[in-house]
């Protein structure tokens, strides 16, 4: 098992979280924010029906389809070869144990949760809505956003296919930076410690950098694992050119 030592922040580890988060004391995190498996066979999915000249649809190929052949992912060499290759289609059969809620609940303050209708947690007045703004009628139009906090419900609005700006994915189920972006400015605090223990495309860790916020994420696949550290890195060279040129 890997050891996290002196629990070093704005880290990003290969690793199981449930053996990641028991390295850590009680309420040790501010914010864990999430995007757990909802347990509905996500790579599956169709991202929507297409449309034929004449108006009949047929349904479209599935996001896991989609990346192992490449139109998710346009990057080169071995790293994109292998995970096209590998791309697993099973991490989404089942919903989290009640172990691992438990567990995020113990070393974290407070949680905000991607997909809370799908996950037997309490009742909560502050409860989101990320409209996704996109245009595929059987997929959802809409993602519910559980939060710990005692506040009015609230909405997202920004687009899932990414607008104009919109990068190439690399996880089935990858959400926008902005989401995220919004999300810490309405729940952090300078100094918090914020926690993903899925993270995936590496989304919510952009956020937290571009934001000045400490971070620790665990993505348990290691092909994802490459692609979203890579993504990160990447970001992170980004914002250093952006502020030498301010200088």
């Amino acid at each position: 098992m890997i050891k996290i030592k002196n629990y070093g922040l704005n880290k990003f580890y290969n690793l199981d979280c449930m053996e990641g988060m028991k390295q850590f004391p009680d309420k040790y995190f501010d914010i864990c924010i999430p995007d757990p498996p909802y347990g509905i066979n996500a790579p599956k999915m169709s991202m929507g029906t297409h449309k034929t000249r004449k108006g009949d649809g047929y349904p479209g190929e599935s996001t896991a389809d989609k990346l192992r052949k490449g139109r998710l992912n346009q990057g080169a060499g071995k790293l994109k070869n292998r995970a096209l290759n590998t791309m697993s289609c099973d991490w989404d059969f089942e919903p989290p144990s009640k172990e691992y809620f438990d567990e995020i609940f113990r070393i974290s303050k407070n949680q905000i949760i991607f997909g809370g209708n799908y996950f037997n947690l309490p009742p909560s007045r502050g409860v989101g809505c990320w409209d996704k703004q996109q245009p595929w009628d059987n997929f959802s139009q809409w993602e519910m956003i559980w939060t710990s906090y005692d506040c009015p419900a609230f909405m997202i609005r920004h687009s899932n296919t990414g607008g104009a700006n919109k990068e190439k994915k690399i996880h089935p189920t990858q959400k926008p930076v902005p989401v995220y972006i919004e999300l810490l400015k309405k729940f952090a605090k300078p100094g918090y410690k914020i926690l993903d223990t899925h993270v995936g495309s590496a989304s919510s860790l952009i956020a937290c950098y571009k934001l000045g916020y400490d971070f620790l994420g665990f993505e348990k696949e290691k092909y994802i694992y490459e692609l979203a550290n890579e993504r990160l890195e990447n970001h992170k060279k980004q914002v250093r050119i952006v502020d030498f040129m301010e200088v």
